[in-house]
């Protein structure tokens, strides 16, 4: 029984065991399969990457001159509205930094003021001793150091903030001019790209013009069919008359032949002639 027993809790442990191990395979499989999607996915996004840039490349060099031109004279034409906004943020700092500066010099004033107001007082401390004569009022001396203490505190934080202010205002007013600096800048680069952009409108007309000069198709075959009717013509004409001319010249060989012939057949006659009527009268002179 127990050795029964005992093989039945075995064989229900190594079931479990196996389970178990069969789980963390599972899993292990899902994390390597999910490992080698994310790394496809990037791989094949590389790809896809790969291909958008090279398909905007071709678009971009298949685009013609004129059209690439007509955008960059569209953009220019867009710039006059920049233009006019940077003007207005320039002009609203502008303002700001006036309105400042305008504090700043009437604080500093006060501070003046403030300042030659403590100094009396500090002055009368020195001179007094119990009592002081503040604005024709008698007032405790230690009430008016405490006093006075309290406004110098005051004078100093004053005049700290109103370095604080310089500061700012200087700072804004170095970012004010370079702003000036780069509008003045946009409008001369604006100016120099329209001028650009004719000249090379300019140019690209004239290599239209080049080209076209070069790829006007010229149908010049009826003129190639007046050109060789004309040589047939001629050849023919030629050749009639160089058969004229053997002809002619065949012709008068004949007639000097048959005159030569005649010629001799008569040179002929007369020596027969004359070997006759030379032989009869020899003969008769004999008789």
């Amino acid at each position: 029984m127990r050795n029964g027993r005992f093989a039945q809790v075995t064989l229900v442990r190594c079931r479990k065991g196996f389970a178990t191990m069969c789980k963390k395979l599972g899993v292990t499989a899902l994390v390597i399969v999910a490992a080698l999607f994310v790394l496809n996915k990037t791989d094949l996004l590389g790809y896809v990457k790969t291909v958008v840039k090279k398909a905007h490349r071709e678009v971009t060099s298949s685009i013609p001159p004129e059209v690439k031109l007509e955008r960059i004279r569209n953009e220019l034409a867009n710039l006059p509205g920049e233009e006019r906004k940077v003007r207005s943020v320039i002009a609203a700092e502008m303002v700001e930094v006036k309105k400042l500066r305008d504090q700043i010099a009437e604080a500093k004033v006060n501070l003046d003021k403030r300042e030659a107001a403590i100094k009396d007082v500090r002055e009368s401390l020195k001179t007094s001793t119990a009592f002081l004569q503040i604005d024709g009022t008698k007032l405790p001396r230690e009430k008016v150091e405490q006093s006075v203490a309290r406004q110098w505190e005051s004078f100093k934080q004053a005049k700290e903030a109103v370095a604080s202010q310089e500061d700012l205002l200087k700072s804004r007013e170095e970012a004010l001019e370079a702003a000036k600096q780069k509008l003045e800048t946009m409008e001369a680069k604006k100016k120099e790209m329209e001028a650009k952009v004719e000249k090379l409108d300019l140019e690209l007309r004239k290599l239209r013009l080049a080209q076209t000069k070069h790829d006007i198709p010229v149908d010049d075959s009826q003129l190639s069919t007046v050109l060789k009717l004309y040589d047939d013509v001629d050849k023919q004409i030629q050749k009639e008359k160089t058969v004229m001319e053997m002809e002619k010249a065949a012709f008068t060989d004949n007639v000097v032949e048959e005159a030569m012939a005649r010629k001799a057949k008569a040179d002929q006659a007369l020596k027969e002639m004359d070997t006759h009527f030379d032989g009869a009268a020899k003969v008769s002179t004999k008789d």
